[in-house]
């Protein structure tokens, strides 16, 4: 049967049967005395506007059914989603997802890429409504009018030749599919206002994914198939992340590409998913998603949901381009339900320490039996860096940057800015997940990169997590180093100088700073530029004059140096024990014969046997810290992840 009356030759009627599967997903929704088109999403979902079915807020039945599929007969339906349309002309999100009272057995439809609908010449896009008087249906012809978007929602639709047939009411929740694909490429929401207009609006398949997150799935984009969307966004649900720092804008800016990366779009992101689905469909960058969920990551307090992001970063980003998606098997009440998060393993892999020398009588003051110099050799550590700076923000911040490095190549695993009361637990989470990136079995080095006035800072007892008490530092190898002295080129070209030296030489000398030392900054930091090897001092580098003595070997390039966290600065008397003196006689004699390339794995040893010892708080290395730098352990030092301006 073909078109008669008004309209005769604008329009085609459409023949009751004998049509390809692929015409089945076409709707016409019915609500009170409202007529709109649809198009079945899944076995059970059907998109339209939320307009066609505004009478349902009287008590009207919404009933769907198939033109080209007549034997299932009326379905009842039910609205699950909406996209908040405010019931005017020009308000946006003009979207409704009806979920049907019983499954149907036909085939939905398949959606085009979001920049497919254009082209120059312009694609020919059909379209299947419900105008008055054409009750089984009726197909018209349009195009886009550009790909520039009315107030960043519609797209214009014009006639594909003047005389074409105009959109009308009944056209209204249609999807507009490509001639030659049939795969649909927005939906019809309006008709143009007054006079001669024969065109209307539609929401591209881009701006429809806004509205209705599970669409994502079935939009092909680049380099991302369905089950990777799926996977994110169910992520992107569960994660319930917080903190200042964790604002939809924020993370966007930090997902692309500072330099070179589109800026923020006008009038930013409401919600996270939405500044997901912008980089999926809108930033031309594939790594771009990967940044935002490893970003995402450091604001989930959810372990799970957490290790899930940090693996959808590193495998679960774009493997091969993006096929054409199936469509989804729906369930009962798909908005609205829970997210359920992909499971993390079972247990975390169990970090490895390295293998440490076994102290013979509770504190090792000998070399590893075997081998000359020639046969030793600088651990390969596998270092994982927490670096702490304070934050621009004020009001006592900080920034915590953890990082894990492979083969010379630096992974960012989280970066804060917290109060420093919070810093030791947030620590513990993202070093237990640092391991994660770490060669199986590989001897670990956990370095402390802080300013100097955060050095005498016990982070060698910081709790390994919530509910392990156990010091990081008698776990594993712990060192500090200076964030200033990190970022000087000069200080790092000497330091490899240095531990170029000590390779060759069996043993360091240690430089004594003693209790009371008045030597002036100036000429110890020449003398010492020279050959300073290691140092050692009897107290904390807090005084005026230990911190002028302290950062004479921070300059001369001393690349060891250790002290206790208490200890005698000359305040006692003549006579007088001096427990500064004593800490140094015995770290003299307890270093005398360890390579200095050893002492991380060494002094991890000892404070493992002081912490387990009877009276810890009696042994001379109960406050030890250790400042050791080999630049050749870490890769240049890189920029902060993050701003430290929280």
């Amino acid at each position: 049967m073909t078109a008669d009356g008004p309209g005769a030759g604008t329009g085609v009627r459409v023949p009751l049967a004998g049509l390809p599967a692929g015409a089945s997903w076409h709707a016409r929704v019915d609500c009170g005395g409202e007529v709109g088109a649809g198009f079945l999403v899944s076995e059970r979902e059907v998109l339209t506007c939320a307009h066609v079915v505004r009478e349902r807020h009287t008590g009207a039945e919404v009933t769907v059914t198939f033109p080209h599929a007549r034997p299932l007969g009326g379905v009842g339906a039910r609205v699950v989603a909406h996209g908040g349309w405010g019931g005017g002309d020009l308000d946006t999100g003009d979207v409704a997802v009806l979920e049907l009272e019983r499954a149907v057995s036909l085939a939905p439809v398949e959606f085009a890429s979001p920049g497919d609908g254009y082209g120059d010449p312009p694609r020919r896009l059909l379209v299947y409504g419900f105008p008055a008087r054409y009750d089984e249906g009726v197909l018209a012809e349009y195009r886009a009018t550009a790909t520039q978007r009315i107030s960043d929602e519609w797209v214009q639709l014009e006639p594909w030749t003047g005389h074409g047939r105009p959109i009308a009411p009944g056209f209204s929740g249609a999807a507009a599919v490509l001639a030659d694909t049939g795969r649909a490429v927005g939906m019809v929401t309006s008709a143009d206002r007054g006079g001669p207009a024969r065109g209307g609006r539609m929401l591209p398949v881009a701006v429809l994914a806004r509205y209705w997150a599970r669409l994502t799935e079935l939009i092909p984009t680049r380099g991302f198939g369905r089950a990777d969307k799926e996977t994110l966004r169910r992520l992107v649900t569960a994660a319930g992340a917080d903190g200042p720092e964790c604002v939809p804008d924020r993370l966007y800016a930090e997902s692309v590409d500072p330099v070179g990366g589109p800026p923020l779009p006008p009038g930013g992101f409401h919600a996270l998913w939405d500044v997901v689905w912008y980089l999926l469909s809108e930033v031309d960058d594939p790594a771009a998603p990967a940044r935002f969920a490893d970003r995402l990551a450091d604001f989930v307090s959810d372990p799970e949901v957490r290790y899930g992001l940090r693996r959808w970063a590193t495998r679960g980003g774009p493997p091969v381009p993006a096929a054409t998606p199936a469509a989804p098997t729906a369930t009962a009440g798909t908005a609205g339900t829970a997210a359920v998060v992909p499971p993390a393993p079972a247990a975390y892999p169990a970090p490895v320490p390295p293998p440490v020398p076994a102290p013979s009588d509770g504190v090792s003051r000998q070399r590893p039996s075997g081998g000359g110099s020639d046969e030793r050799s600088a651990p390969a550590w596998s270092p994982i860096v927490v670096e702490l700076e304070r934050s621009g923000s004020g009001g006592g911040q900080y920034l915590a940057q953890v990082s894990a490095y492979r083969d010379g190549h630096r992974r960012v695993v989280g970066a804060r800015t917290l109060a420093k009361r919070a810093l030791p637990r947030y620590v513990a989470e993202r070093v237990d997940e640092a391991f994660h990136e770490l060669p199986h079995g590989a001897p670990v080095l956990i370095a402390f990169v802080v300013p100097r006035a955060l050095l005498n800072e016990p982070v060698d007892r910081w709790p390994r997590g919530a509910g392990d008490p156990s010091p990081l530092g008698c776990l594993y190898p712990l060192v500090v180093l200076d964030r200033e002295r990190r970022r000087q080129g000069g200080r790092r070209h000497e330091l490899l100088r240095k531990w170029e030296r000590l390779d060759a030489r069996e043993r360091a000398e240690l430089y004594r700073v003693e209790c009371g030392s008045a030597e002036d900054q100036g000429r110890l930091t020449v003398r010492l530029w020279e050959d300073g090897q290691m140092m050692g001092f009897t107290a904390p580098p807090t005084s005026p004059r230990m911190k002028r003595l302290f950062a004479a070997g921070l300059n001369g390039s001393v690349p060891v140096l250790l002290w206790p966290r208490t200890g005698c600065d000359g305040r006692h008397g003549e006579g007088e024990p001096c427990a500064g003196g004593e800490f140094l006689d015995e770290l003299t004699a307890y270093v005398a014969r360890l390579p200095p390339a050893e002492l991380p794995s060494h002094i991890r040893a000892l404070r493992s046997v002081v912490y387990l010892s009877d009276d810890p708080g009696s042994h001379w290395a109960r406050d030890l810290t250790l400042l050791w730098e080999d630049p050749r352990c870490f890769p240049e030092p890189p920029g902060h992840a993050a701003s430290p301006v929280g």
